[in-house]
């Protein structure tokens, strides 16, 4: 007796430390295969989602995650993308609570990477639940359980990379996470009371980080099928009852979701435009639904192959099946006849055995979670996205991994081979997932690596310009030619006409940047960065300072919240004369944007010429609570403080303005007026040198020489009266 309770000790002991061993090793290759991203940056979509979005930074509160969409614009607004996912945007609010009020990239991308290493773990009992053991599996090795095979491959996966290394593959992330939960959970809750509050509010949850989670619903409903087992036993009066109130409680719960969701975004779909999708804006149906089924067969090799992957698949990405040579239609016919293939199988098993088998919850995973992003049940705004193959690549690690058990089960002779083949699957998906993530670190390597996928994709070229108009990463010229040939591609791609009018608007070819300008807004009417860069253009010519104006007010008509456009309008006014309508503007913009230090520092200069030296302070005070290093403000506030006596506070915001920003000669200049008035003629000496040796050739008759001039004068007459 007692060495039965012993060998039964050891064997818990055993089967624990096998547990064990299986949790950490897919830890471990779910670590290998993305840490290389947690040195990336924010680019591309993170720009828009997280820098730019104020629902990020604690300017708003927290409640208005749940009134806006991702990217921070109002949900009911008619240019809202209308992507509801509130847990999500908080999840970024949190990041920038832990990191002091800073967007810390680093902390950023540890989240995802732990977000997904935990997804990893979740898979293996997600696959024991599928596979359905109910014995605990007597295996020489760990490999020969599918269930860790699986789990291993898909922490391994490349296609995941866009998913953990862009942040806003957090809202993939999150979703997958609890859509893993629920079907773990699923059938272990007792009690249909605590079985629907369980699925309604894991689900609802799901489908605040990200709406296609919702899709778990409908893998819940084979789910309850494939507990059966044999579809005989739906009939029976044992499971009638039970299956039927459960697959009628999922559909009232989608539907519930679904009316909420709608009800929030004002029953408004999001507008979608030629180039984020263009199979779907084409007018022949053939061509639709070949073009379609060939980016279907496009997603199936990225699951089975994934080499060629690419940060964006839209425009010219994936070119349309127009013409019947084309011989693109012979990779459709074999996507079908294998889809063809597989069903027959399956509907045989279930007609001839009366089982329903575990291919059957891994097709599901696979095509189930894939329909909203299909085109079938709605248009979306790409082509391809990797992250939305997040959780369908579940249902293919899962088949793979029950294929390999097969394999080995019937070829045992050659079942060292099987493995071998596996391990070197493996270790490819890891160094190709290492060698992805490098590429996500730096913009410049992540656009550069789309060329070689989608060399005929205008957005790529188009971020490659953006890339290289940043002096310190390319030059002028390269961005101006990218651009160019992103028109070339697609001629009516309004934001490469905006970028390439800036560039022109900077070489002082206004004639070309105008006429690049007003055609960008001919294209999109409502493109409010258009018609603020037409208006700059305009507003250099003071014979059409009237056309400025009203470019202006079409910007902020189509986007009421654009600080830039309000800053650069109240400078317009400046010219104008009008000098109230300047600083309303101004102060508009700083309300929108409290960091626009520019904005603050235009107003208290505006108030200090007026002689409100009082308001200017109160309001340069107000700024440093937003800007607190910012060097026009503490420069502004050096003048004011100095004009009304306070010569030691002036002197530390001089001060302060040069330890911020050391290269402009200004502040030293305006320091050493200060110094000169004070009559700290040395202290002033410095200053004027130091703002002689920043001055450019181009301005010589500087404030600097002609005050050290003055100095030096005052100091030869002192000498002789002496």
């Amino acid at each position: 007796m007692v060495c039965s309770r012993e060998i039964g000790t050891m064997g818990t002991v055993l089967q624990t430390n096998a547990i064990s061993k299986k949790y950490i090793t897919i830890a471990c290759c779910a670590w290998a295969s993305h840490f290389m991203s947690l040195w990336g940056g924010f680019f591309f979509d993170d720009s828009e989602a997280i820098v730019h979005n104020q629902d990020i930074q604690s300017r708003r509160p927290w409640q208005s995650a749940f009134a806006n969409d991702f990217w921070g614009t109002s949900i009911t607004h008619p240019s809202s993308h209308k992507s509801y996912r509130p847990l999500t945007v908080l999840s970024y609010r949190l990041n920038v609570f832990f990191s002091g009020g800073r967007l810390d990239a680093f902390q950023f991308h540890t989240v995802n990477v732990v977000l997904h290493g935990i997804l990893s773990l979740m898979a293996l009992p997600l696959f024991e639940c599928l596979l359905k053991r109910k014995k605990p599996r007597k295996t020489l090795h760990i490999l020969d359980d599918p269930a860790f095979t699986g789990a291993l491959l898909f922490a391994s996966h490349p296609v995941h990379t866009e998913a953990v290394a862009s942040l806003v593959g957090r809202a993939d992330l999150l979703a997958a996470i609890l859509f893993f939960g629920l079907i773990i959970l699923y059938k272990n809750v007792s009690g249909l009371l605590g079985w629907f509050v369980s699925v309604s509010l894991i689900s609802g949850t799901a489908v605040l980080c990200k709406e296609t989670a919702i899709t778990v619903l409908g893998v819940c409903i084979i789910y309850e099928v494939y507990l059966r087992k044999k579809p005989s036993k739906f009939w029976s009066e044992t499971f009638e009852k039970t299956f039927l109130m459960r697959v009628g409680l999922l559909v009232l719960i989608g539907f519930i979701i679904m009316i909420l969701r709608l009800k929030v975004m004002n029953f408004e779909g999001p507008t979608f435009s030629p180039t984020d999708n263009p199979a779907s804006f084409h007018e022949r149906l053939t061509v639709r639904v070949l073009s379609y089924n060939y980016i279907y067969c496009l997603n199936a090799l990225l699951l089975v192959w994934p080499q060629w992957l690419c940060f964006d698949w839209s425009m010219g990405c994936v070119p349309l099946i127009q013409q019947r040579s084309d011989l693109r239609i012979f990779a459709v016919l074999a996507f079908w006849l294998i889809v063809i293939a597989v069903s027959y199988r399956l509907v045989k098993d279930l007609i001839t055995k009366d089982k329903v088998d575990v291919y059957v919850m891994a097709l599901s995973l696979m095509l189930i979670p894939f329909l909203p992003s299909s085109n079938l049940l709605l248009r979306v705004g790409f082509v391809i996205a990797e992250r939305t193959l997040l959780v369908p690549s579940t249902g293919y690690c899962l088949l793979v991994a029950v294929g390999l058990e097969k394999l080995k089960s019937r070829f045992g002779s050659v079942k060292n081979l099987f493995t071998a083949m596996y391990i070197l699957l493996l270790v490819t998906f890891v160094a190709r997932s290492i060698q992805r993530n490098y590429e996500w670190i730096n913009e410049v390597r992540l656009f550069k690596s789309a060329l070689e996928v989608c060399p005929l994709n205008a957005k790529v070229h188009y971020n490659i310009g953006k890339v290289l108009s940043n002096p310190t990463r390319g030059s002028l010229r390269d961005a101006e030619r990218s651009y160019r040939h992103a028109l070339e591609l697609y001629p009516r791609y309004e934001q490469a006409m905006n970028n390439l009018a800036n560039i022109l608007r900077e070489k002082g070819q206004l004639e070309e940047a105008e006429y690049w300008l007003q055609l960008a807004v001919a294209v999109r009417p409502n493109f409010a960065a258009g018609w603020m860069n037409l208006a700059i253009v305009l507003g250099s010519q003071e014979e059409r300072w009237g056309e400025a104006v009203r470019a202006y007010k079409n910007a902020l008509a189509h986007r009421k919240e654009y600080p830039d456009a309000q800053y650069n309008l109240g400078n317009l006014y400046l010219d104008m004369g009008d000098h109230l309508a300047a600083l309303d503007c101004w102060k508009k913009a700083a309300a929108l944007r409290p960091t626009h230090a520019a904005a603050w520092g235009n107003s208290m200069a505006l108030l200090d010429s007026k002689g409100m030296a009082s308001a200017a302070v109160e309001l340069g005070q107000e700024a440093l609570k937003h800007v607190p290093k910012s060097a026009a403000v503490h420069f502004a506030l050096g003048n004011v403080m100095g004009k009304l006596n306070r010569l030691l506070e002036a002197e530390r915001h001089f001060r302060d303005a040069i330890k911020y920003d050391s290269k402009n000669s200004l502040y030293y200049s305006n320091l050493g007026v200060l110094y000169h008035r004070w009559r700290r003629l040395e202290d002033a000496e410095k200053m004027y040198l130091k703002a002689l040796l920043l001055e450019t050739e181009a301005h010589p008759a500087t404030t600097a020489r002609q005050q050290l001039l003055r100095l030096q004068n005052q100091r030869l007459q002192t000498k002789k009266l002496v």
